[in-house]
């Protein structure tokens, strides 16, 4: 590159003997007539990336012995005819690169010992019938790149034509006998055809050995295509819309085939039994669901992955001499031993690992799919020797994707002490939730808002407790062989269903744990300024609300957003190596739930200092404020893992193992569906007075007469260790006069057996005293 703008006539004429010329890379806009004369031995010139626009007839004159020309990567607009008649003895010519929109007729008549001819990436709309007259050694012609709306017949005249290119042009309209009779063709590629609807008729181009017809049409395959194509060895196909394919029965020369993005649902049982050469073969993305294995044992790459209904095993036996094998699920793998190989073998379809020519679809040469030469290796070149040597007698088999704690092989918990901590909490939530669940509705006690709160929680708890027992099931009846059923059951319903209630309940029990937070602060401060707190059937209103939005988050999933199949633990959170499509919805998720955390803490926060500061001084149910506080702790703190790993796995970020996430995802998510309950049946006195009052409803109605048992029940319906009255009468009570003090007001109530307890609290540094007022059986008064 000299940055030459232009030749001068005849300046070059004493280097008769001059046999190269190379004048690419400059700014050469104009070739002036008669520029190369003299140069009788010239056999190679290079004119490419310049900007010559412009090629009198004269330019080429008495170049006679005129090889090859470069003239591509220039500004020209219409093939320099005149010019191309003094260059009888031309082989090879490229115009690629220019704006050329149109062939005449005869533009090539006089170039008859023209071999190869370039002319992709121009504007072509129209050929000449005639276009190619003339051009009796033509072997490879490019036309990639083009704007063809119909495929030129002038190409028939061809008759030694041995590679045709033809990839993305808007072609419309295509000839069925448009390939027929070219005897010497052995290279065909049209891309981008999409109003080919029918596979064309090659009658008579019995050479075709490399055939590729992309991103077209094409709905069924002809039974007579193998007979019209004896030498076949290449066949793509990809990006079509096929259905169903027939046999290959005369193809027995295929080595590769690609069938890759179609629509195929049904292989013929006998399609590959005569294909005892064929090596490679592709159908990612289609609808299988079976894949006949005859005559398939030769293969050494195989890519089957984009078939969700493909579940059936493969054994090693099927396919003995494979290198590669992509399946849909890491389960399939299994067969194939540790899939992290001892050294590694990169993908050799991969797209990466093309080189810059093979990447270029005008450039493809026979092989269609890249070769071995782009492996990389991470070893020395002493062990990679030892190695490959015993490679000969162990092939190292790529097979994707790999088995992991996320796809195991043998068990769904690949750890005993995950396995018995699974059935812990699913015995425990199970059981107390339900023990909560009967204290609280079947109790003939007073059921306050926040009581029924807890309740609610304790239902959505047992869902998890449910959830994951359909875990805990699937592992004990797959025990050892986890891999036969792990694609099934991750596209079964099952695990649709498991997905669905855990993050139903989880979510439920966040909603209504913040419900609950926002319920006792409310009924506070209602007390205080209104004199009364929300009734209870407000409460639930909202508690059914909270459990409609629990409802859309967990059926989302099943709709796409998000995914309940991407692991068998049937969670929609994020996993190493896993879908990035699940990263939107459980980021959204785990966000609102943060959210949540955030406002039951700065709510609870405010309601502390509150009392602290002595302005709730009305009756309040110490108990049950306690026992959501230690809901908040346990369920905050326990939340914070599974919201460590969504944030960093949204920075691509995985920190930490992907058995201590699966871990953390079977015994830490659950876990407040097993503490929760027992918050309740340990330390809340709640759960005591109503088991009581359970038991003694259960005696009364085995054996007391009438009469008592409805006295008892009357009794024991205000045998409880805290306050059952409303809190507007509360109030009311609170703000008389002295005139009207407490005592009177509840003896109003005709409490045969109860006695007031005030529940003094320090507030403040002055030493006064908020009175919390509890009401308590007279016998446990007398107890103390």
């Amino acid at each position: 590159m000299n940055n030459i703008s232009q030749l001068q006539p005849s300046a070059l004429r004493h280097l008769r003997f001059l046999e190269e010329l190379r004048l690419s890379g400059n700014q050469i806009s104009r070739i002036p007539g008669e520029a190369f004369s003299g140069l009788y031995s010239l056999k190679i010139l290079r004119l490419d990336a310049n900007l010559i626009s412009v090629v009198p007839d004269r330019s080429f004159e008495g170049l006679l012995s005129l090889r090859h020309l470069w003239l591509d990567d220039n500004a020209l607009t219409e093939i320099p005819v005149r010019a191309l008649n003094h260059l009888p003895a031309l082989q090879a010519m490229t115009l690629a690169l220019n704006r050329i929109w149109h062939i005449p007729d005869f533009a090539f008549q006089n170039l008859s010992s023209l071999v190869v001819l370039h002319l992709h990436n121009n504007r072509i709309q129209s050929l000449g019938a005639n276009g190619f007259d003339g051009l009796h050694s033509l072997e490879t012609l490019d036309l990639n790149y083009n704007e063809l709306l119909e495929f030129p017949g002038a190409i028939r005249t061809l008759g030694r034509l041995q590679e045709l290119h033809f990839y993305d042009n808007p072609i419309q309209f295509v000839g069925q006998s448009a390939f027929q009779y070219l005897p010497k063709l052995h290279t065909l590629s049209l891309n981008g055809a999409t109003d080919i609807r029918e596979f064309p008729d090659l009658k008579g181009t019995t050479s075709l050995e490399v055939l590729t017809l992309t991103r077209a049409g094409i709905h069924f395959l002809p039974r007579r295509m193998c007979q019209q194509l004896p030498s076949l060895r290449v066949l793509e196909l990809s990006h079509n819309q096929i259905e169903e394919l027939p046999s290959f029965h005369r193809c027995q020369q295929l080595e590769e085939l690609d069938l890759s993005w179609n629509h195929i649902q049904f292989i013929h049982p006998e399609a590959f039994v005569t294909l005892h050469s064929l090596t490679k073969l592709d159908l990612t993305d289609n609808q299988l669901v079976t894949l006949p294995l005859d005559g398939l044992a030769g293969l050494t790459h195989l890519k089957l992955q984009g078939n969700p209904a493909l579940s059936e095993p493969f054994t090693k036996e099927s396919f003995p001499k494979m290198r590669v094998l992509e399946v849909p699920y890491a389960y399939q793998c299994c067969a194939y031993g540790s899939c992290s190989s001892f050294f590694r073998v990169s993908s050799q379809w991969k797209a990466e690992d093309m080189s810059p020519e093979e990447e270029d679809p005008h450039k493809r040469t026979l092989e269609l799919f890249p070769g071995h030469t782009d492996n990389h290796y991470d070893l020395d070149a002493d062990d990679l020797h030892l190695d490959l040597e015993e490679s000969k007698l162990h092939p190292t088999i790529q097979c994707t994707p790999s088995p992991g704690p996320f796809k195991p092989c043998d068990h769904l918990f690949e750890s005993w002490i995950i396995r018995l901590g699974v059935w812990v909490i699913v015995l425990v939530s199970v059981l107390c939730n339900g023990l909560v669940i009967l204290a609280v509705f079947a109790s003939p006690s007073y059921l306050s808002p926040v009581k029924f709160l807890v309740g609610s929680i304790a239902g959505a708890n047992m869902l998890t407790g449910i959830s994951c027992s359909m875990l805990a099931l699937v592992d004990t009846l797959t025990y050892g062989h986890f891999a036969r059923y792990g694609a099934r059951w991750e596209t079964g319903a099952g695990c649709r269903v498991t997905g669905f209630l855990s993050v139903l309940a989880s979510q439920a029990a966040i909603f209504l744990l913040t419900l609950a937070a926002v319920q006792c602060s409310l009924s506070a401060s209602c007390v205080r300024g209104y004199g009364k707190s929300p009734s209870l059937g407000k409460v639930k209103a909202a508690a059914g609300c909270c459990l409609l939005l629990s409802c859309v988050a967990a059926v989302l999933p099943l709709f796409s957003i998000g995914e309940y199949g991407a692991s068998p633990l049937c969670l929609p959170y994020p996993i190493p190596e896993g879908k990035p499509s699940t990263l939107g919805f459980t980021v959204a998720l785990v966000m609102t739930n943060v959210l949540c955390f955030l406002t039951i803490t700065g709510t609870y926060i405010r309601l502390y200092c509150n009392l602290l500061k002595g302005e709730f001084s009305a009756v309040w149910d110490c108990a049950m404020v306690k026992h959501v506080a230690w809901l908040i702790f346990t369920n905050c703190l326990l939340y914070c893992p599974v919201a460590f790993l969504t944030f960093s796995s949204t920075l691509n970020l995985f920190l930490i193992t992907p058995e201590v996430i699966k871990s953390i995802f079977l015994v830490v998510l659950p876990l407040p569906a097993c503490l929760n309950p027992l918050l309740y049946l340990l330390f809340n006195p709640h759960f005591r007075d109503d088991f009581r009052l359970l038991r003694q409803k259960g005696q009364d109605k085995g054996g007391l007469p009438q009469s008592c048992r409805a006295e008892d029940t009357e009794k024991s319906s205000y045998d409880s260790t805290q306050a059952l009255v409303n809190f507007s009468d509360i109030d009311h009570m609170c703000d008389a006069p002295d005139s009207l003090a407490a005592r009177p007001i509840l003896d109003s109530y005709s409490f045969p057996s109860m006695t007031l307890i005030p529940c003094q609290q320090r507030v403040g540094t002055r030493g006064r005293r908020g009175a919390v007022l509890s009401i308590v059986p007279a016998s446990l008064t007398a107890r103390r």
